[in-house]
């Protein structure tokens, strides 16, 4: 019990120094939409005004082309300009592949579109949103400009970084998975960081998981599964997850490009989830902690058959600064701007458990499909 309590405050201490964290986190707040969007017209409506305000705040960052005022802005020193620019291009071409996707329409679309043939039009139609947007819909608008500034800060500051530091903002391989890859309002939920102790939040997670009939990928620790396990056992463990899929965040969670230990980590973690798990045909995921990892680590990954996973929607649920509230408020804003993906939260956290209820509760009949984590 005292060496996982020591565990988890040790992931609260170091979580935002090893990841290169922003020094504020971008929050959303969905109160201030005036509609609702459990049905396609409605979810499609939202995504379409969430993609046209991140695509005007994102214009206004590639104005600021003097790198000195970039790291000003950045509040990074060293600045890798290629990744930058390689993550916006990314960014520009998943949403006009989004927007190239929006079928249904609402009596209050004030924005009639059609599909932008490049991202000029999608600019021309961001600027169009201010000058028509409706009074009730101006809170909103206030907001989300906000949050985008805060949003695109945090991921141009990842990609500013990268490959210096390596994180999810950027493939190392083609063989990683991030999220974009999957079809149209398809979304899988991963958990970091667990398990916890009997009767935590791990636990508390996956009967709120069961309750909702939507299960979830687990990337564990090997030493806070060990410690499951031989408080429990390897069949009372295996039972406990069963509906859930089970995949490694490593023994401890360090940074493994500078862990010396790191394919010992990897190793041991394996053996621990193949005794767990109990069938070697699944396939094996990892997740490296901070989303840190290099070219030989995925080269070592890929002989023993297992795939990068990292996440492109990051709920932030670790981060002390946010509730539960703006959890669910900040993951419910992402999906509608990136419309599939991989959500990133941690299960030694309560704030998961409160807000994925709100999430499921909003996206009610509008279509969104959960994938089923045994499946992939």
């Amino acid at each position: 019990m005292k060496i996982q309590l020591f565990i988890i405050l040790t992931l609260l201490i170091v979580s935002s120094a090893f990841a290169g964290g922003p020094r504020k986190v971008a929050k959303s707040n969905r109160s201030l939409w005036p509609y609702a969007i459990n049905s396609p017209s409605e979810f499609d409506f939202a995504s379409k005004m969430e993609m046209l305000v991140f695509a005007r705040v994102l214009d206004e960052y590639e104005h600021i082309t003097i790198e000195d005022s970039i790291r000003s802005k950045l509040g990074v020193q060293k600045i890798d300009v290629e990744s930058m620019k390689a993550w916006r291009e990314n960014m520009k071409k998943i949403l006009l592949a989004n927007f190239s996707v929006l079928r249904q329409t609402t009596p209050h679309d004030f924005m009639k579109m059609s599909a932008p043939r490049g991202w000029a039009d999608v600019i021309a139609a961001s600027m169009k949103v201010k000058e028509n947007i409706p009074t009730n819909l101006r809170p909103w608008f206030a907001n989300a400009c906000d949050f985008y500034d805060g949003y695109i800060y945090e991921q141009l500051r990842l990609a500013a970084l990268f490959p210096r530091i390596t994180s999810e903002i950027l493939t190392l391989s083609n063989t990683e998975i991030i999220g974009s890859e999957y079809s149209d309002k398809q979304f899988l939920l991963t958990f970091d960081d667990g398990p916890t102790v009997v009767g935590g939040n791990t636990d508390k997670l996956l009967a709120t998981l069961g309750q909702h009939g939507v299960n979830g990928l687990f990337f564990v620790l090997g030493d806070m599964l060990a410690a499951r396990v031989k408080k429990t056992s390897i069949e009372k463990t295996r039972a406990f997850f069963g509906a859930m899929a089970l995949g490694s965040h490593g023994k401890v969670h360090q940074p493994h490009p500078r862990y010396e230990q790191w394919e010992q980590s990897l190793a041991f973690t394996d053996q621990l989830l193949d005794s767990v798990i109990g069938n070697n045909s699944l396939q094996k995921y990892f997740r490296p902690p901070y989303g840190q990892r290099n070219d030989k680590m995925v080269a070592f990954l890929k002989t023993r058959q297992t795939q990068v996973m990292l996440w492109n929607i990051d709920s932030q649920d670790w981060n002390a600064t946010i509730t539960a509230k703006e959890v669910a408020d900040r993951v419910t804003t992402l999906m509608l701007l990136w419309r599939r993906g991989i959500i990133l939260f941690h299960d030694i956290h309560p704030k998961a458990n409160a807000a994925l209820p709100t999430i499921w509760n909003g996206f009610k009949d509008a279509g969104i499909h959960w994938i089923d984590a045994k499946k992939i």
